[in-house]
């Protein structure tokens, strides 16, 4: 039985060991970063500070910016575990290990092929910027995993309906992930379960109860914001989720840029890719079901990034799921193709699936090995940003913030924190703050403004001091 279990799920007893291995090692040995990673962070702690799942607030003002499923599941962890780097960051790794089971899974009923679904699970696992937002307390993976977990039930639906009300709700769970970009995933769903959406005389109830359960995972929230935020609809869906991109921009390339990151976010697979599509091309293999919705799916994720130069590197990982599958089947085929025309297959079948599979963990290898030091930290380390962030916790009094690391102050210190770049004019340097009729403050500034101040005749005392950073007050 142990032999027979070994045999049929090889590949899980090694990607699930090898991936929860790199994703939580030395998970918690870094600070949590400025902006994205802190400002999520301050986003589920104050979740759990107001009970309050749907009207989300940072900073005390309302957050609407991002949907709330990342972050519910970060309150939660700080709910279970306390509030640390490690609790802010095991949702998203938790997840993002199941993210491997599930395109293992996916690509496998998808080929019918074990060894296919191996290597499409080792190159989104060793694509460097999955694995760095893996490890973060980011967004990313929470989308990733609900992404992969529609395109697997999606796949289940088309050979027994009843699986698309499992569909729906991941579906809705995948828009509760991330602004706008999970949209994308009515391309695999509709192509997989065209037929059975359209017999509506045999499918009617299963849809209806699919479209329901869609609708009851999504609406509390977005109906929460729209009633209570006037501003919500131009914030969430023009100005992040469209990143006030008109209409026209979508007909103007700009493609350097993006693809540059890409490369950069693959490493190796990158050119793998190409040389993948042009095999699917050259050898017809398009016309089959399985590689033109990949190549449709590819097109849908990638172009609306291809039009702007306002993309980042991690805006491309969802890009990273059919670039995972599309490698992993047009080798394959391709390769079977080459063997076929020099009339080889027949006299390498035993040795196809075991060449196929050492070529790819060769070079997963040497990628992990590549990226290893921009990835693992090699000693525990706290910034002075946090650690001034630590110190001002104790004071109970309205904190100013003459610096950029309002994320970081605000996850750090559990206040409220007053940026003084939101101030009127007068008060936007720490002159003028000393100068005008505010009382009872402190204010976190450099070491060198606190030496100007003094040198201006400034009365104030020096409350904490690292390296880098003071807090003072009058």
């Amino acid at each position: 039985m142990p032999m027979k279990l070994l045999k049929n799920h090889w590949p899980l007893f090694i990607l699930i060991p090898l991936f929860t291995f790199l994703i939580f090692f030395r998970i918690d040995w870094l600070t949590l970063a400025n902006w994205d990673e802190a400002w999520y962070g301050g986003v589920a702690r104050a979740i759990l500070q107001s009970g309050n799942w749907l009207k989300i607030s940072w900073n005390g003002n309302p957050f609407y910016f991002h949907p709330p499923a990342g972050f519910w599941l970060m309150a939660i962890s700080y709910k279970l575990f306390g509030i640390s780097e490690f609790s802010t960051r095991l949702p998203s790794a938790t997840l993002a290990v199941g993210s491997i089971i599930l395109m293992y899974s996916s690509t496998k009923n998808l080929f019918q092929k074990k060894e296919i679904g191996f290597i499409a699970s080792l190159i989104l696992g060793t694509s460097v910027w999955y694995l760095v937002r893996a490890r973060s307390g980011d967004l990313d993976s929470t989308f990733i995993f609900f992404y992969l977990l529609t395109f697997y039930l999606a796949l289940k639906a088309s050979k027994n309906f009843i699986w698309f009300i499992g569909v729906m709700i991941s579906f809705g769970l995948l828009i509760l992930s991330k602004t706008l970009i999970g949209v994308s995933a009515i391309v695999p769903i509709l192509i997989f379960n065209f037929k059975q959406i359209i017999n509506l005389k045999k499918n009617f109830k299963i849809l209806l109860v699919g479209i329901f359960s869609f609708f009851a995972v999504v609406l509390p929230w977005y109906l929460t914001q729209i009633l209570n935020y006037p501003e919500f609809i131009r914030e969430h869906f023009i100005n992040v989720g469209m990143r006030r991109k008109t209409l026209d921009s979508y007909f103007h390339l700009e493609l350097t840029l993006p693809l540059f990151y890409l490369h950069m976010g693959i490493r190796k697979w990158y050119y793998i890719w190409l040389a993948s599509i042009g095999v699917i091309i050259l050898t017809l293999k398009f016309i089959k079901k399985e590689f033109l919705t990949l190549l449709l799916w590819n097109l849908v994720i990638l172009y609306p990034f291809l039009t702007t130069n306002e993309t980042h590197i991690w805006h491309l990982i969802p890009v990273y799921m059919p670039i995972s599958m599309i490698i992993s089947g047009g080798v394959y085929y391709g390769g079977i193709r080459v063997l076929e025309i020099l009339r080889l297959k027949n006299k390498l079948k035993k040795i196809i699936n075991i060449v196929y599979v050492l070529f790819f963990v060769c070079l997963a290898f040497i990628q992990i090995k590549n990226f290893y030091k921009e990835v693992y930290p090699t000693s525990r380390f706290t910034p002075d940003d946090v650690d001034i962030s630590m110190k001002v916790a104790k004071y109970n009094k309205r904190i100013f913030l003459d610096e950029s690391f309002k994320p970081v102050a605000i996850f750090y210190s559990g206040k409220n924190i007053n940026w003084m770049m939101d101030l009127t004019e007068d008060k936007r340097t720490a002159f003028g703050l000393f100068n005008s009729q505010e009382k009872d403050f402190v204010m976190i500034t450099r070491n060198n403004i606190v030496d100007e101040l003094k040198q201006k005749g400034i009365e104030l005392k020096v409350l904490e001091k690292n390296k880098y950073l003071s807090i003072i007050s009058r």
